[in-house]
């Protein structure tokens, strides 16, 4: 087993989730998972051993993308099961978003994609509370992903995520802002190693510093890490905040 020590305020932000909906790669790259990854189920805990959220389990295809993944509940029942239909092109076409145990339908979501075979819209319909969103995607001139707008049912702006990108096309900085006339702000800033590994996260509200957590990271054979210890740092101390596990089994 080895490790890896990098400072960051989260540890599954939406940096993966950037280039997914780009749809250029895997899921499992996207994830930055590497083998013939199956599944993989993830828990946070507390120190002391309790259950933060839901643990999920993503199911993946012999393609490396994403056919379904499972919310649990603290003892282990699934709550919210969300299934993913691709087309020939492995573009994600919809997925469907269920609550347990009775597969009550909650939301069906649609994706549209521009000639570059990128997501430009995501269409969200609330099966339960006919509640209905539109999440827009825009891009630069390299095909990075540039901002994320989500709108509801009259059009009206909920809330909007920017990226700037440094040298090597990291993300850098992912600005966010929610509410009418743009009431929450914030700000996440990110470093990597040379190796092109996250290195550093620092979260701003406006332009004060909230938070930062410390990891250290334990890889199986494959390379890829299955248990982390998260530490939140202050200027003055830092302390165990949260441990998080992946189980991961592959394909044969």
């Amino acid at each position: 087993m080895k490790y890896r020590i990098v400072l960051v305020a989260a540890i599954f932000m939406a940096i993966s989730g950037l280039a997914r909906a780009q749809r250029f790669n895997p899921d499992i790259e996207e994830e930055h998972l590497k083998g013939p990854v199956k599944s993989m189920l993830t828990t946070v805990r507390t120190p002391q051993g309790k259950i933060v959220g839901h643990p999920v389990r993503n199911n993946f295809n012999e393609d490396g993308y994403f056919i379904q993944n499972t919310y649990y509940d603290t003892v282990g029942n699934p709550v919210i099961i969300v299934v993913y239909t691709y087309d020939k092109k492995n573009r994600l076409v919809k997925d469907l978003r269920t609550h347990e145990p009775y597969s009550e339908l909650l939301s069906q979501t649609t994706y549209e994609y521009d000639k570059k075979n990128r997501t430009i819209v995501a269409d969200m319909l609330g099966i339960v509370d006919s509640l209905e969103e539109k999440t827009l995607y825009k891009y630069d001139k390299d095909n990075r992903l540039r901002s994320v707008t989500t709108v509801d049912e009259k059009g009206r702006e909920v809330a909007v995520t920017n990226y700037e990108y440094n040298d090597v096309g990291y993300v850098q900085y992912a600005t966010y802002s929610e509410g009418e006339n743009s009431i929450y702000k914030g700000t996440d800033k990110f470093r990597y190693d040379t190796d092109g590994f996250l290195a550093e996260k620092c979260s701003y509200y406006l332009t004060t510093l909230r938070q930062a957590f410390l990891y250290t990271y334990y890889y199986d054979e494959h390379g890829n890490w299955t248990q982390a210890y998260v530490y939140h740092v202050t200027p003055t101390e830092g302390y165990l905040y949260q441990v998080i596990t992946r189980q991961i089994s592959y394909f044969d």
